[in-house]
């Protein structure tokens, strides 16, 4: 009761001389502070720190948000690197191509024989595509084989490296003409027919030479080993073996060749 009288004895006097208890407030309210902060504490502790972890939480699905991104642009960049480092060497291997007499279709291998005698692989241009058996194939500037069987929606390739493949050949610095066939897959290639009185010596390299029609003529075909040259006494021929241009483990893609003037394919003049 007292109190109440106490605090209707300063309204009165508020009301009728604010200024006389101007005091009095500033005491009350600088004793009330502490009371009101205390009270009001727990509410911006409460904003603050909800804030804090909203904050965290948007942070971090941010942060997952651009490391998916970072990945998705980084498989990216490796698909693109990939698709630059294929369109090089495809134009590597069409600046190659015979444009003037011959037509070409780039091809991808699919399947290789697992046959070590064989050099025989699968690639995924058929007939419809307008593939045709003894079609020459090419990797870039080198014969890489030619086409065995094709079925609709794939052609069998034989390497030169197969054991019943040969291709005529010449010396590129000697012009002395021979025939190169295959042992195998991981084998030289033998070079038959070259005189005893041949100068061939090692790391002459071995091309296409044109005989019989079927293989574009100077297209690299293989290289002369070291000690891969033998002359033996009586002999009527040199014995020589040449590694492949063509790293058959490598290659993906192909460019198959076939003549214009005809649109066939002209057949191969002995060796296969």
């Amino acid at each position: 009761m007292v109190l109440i009288l106490g605090a209707l004895v300063l309204m009165a006097v508020d009301n009728r001389n604010p200024a006389a208890l101007a005091p009095v407030r500033t005491f009350a309210t600088m004793m009330a502070y502490p009371l009101l902060y205390g009270v009001d504490f727990p509410q911006r502790a409460y904003q603050r720190s909800s804030g804090f972890f909203s904050a965290q939480r948007q942070l971090s699905e941010e942060n997952i948000s651009l490391k998916q991104q970072v990945q998705v642009f980084s498989a990216q960049q490796q698909d693109l690197n990939r698709v630059l480092a294929e369109n090089q060497r495809l134009r590597t291997m069409l600046n190659a191509a015979p444009r003037d007499t011959y037509t070409f279709l780039m091809a991808e291998i699919f399947k290789v024989a697992q046959d070590p005698v064989r050099g025989l692989v699968t690639l995924n241009k058929g007939s419809r595509d307008g593939v045709k058996e003894s079609q020459v194939v090419l990797d870039g500037n080198k014969i890489y084989g030619q086409v065995v069987n094709v079925t609709p929606f794939d052609s069998s390739v034989m390497q030169l490296i197969d054991r019943e493949h040969s291709i005529p050949v010449q010396n590129q610095r000697t012009g002395e003409r021979g025939l190169a066939n295959g042992h195998g897959r991981g084998m030289p290639l033998e070079i038959k027919n070259l005189p005893a009185s041949s100068t061939v010596k090692e790391g002459d390299v071995f091309v296409s030479s044109g005989l019989g029609g079927l293989f574009p003529a100077g297209y690299e075909v293989a290289k002369v080993l070291p000690k891969g040259v033998e002359f033996k006494q009586g002999d009527l021929f040199a014995t020589v073996w040449a590694m492949p241009l063509v790293d058959y483990e490598a290659v993906r893609e192909v460019l198959l060749v076939r003549g214009k003037a005809s649109d066939e394919t002209v057949q191969p003049a002995g060796g296969n």
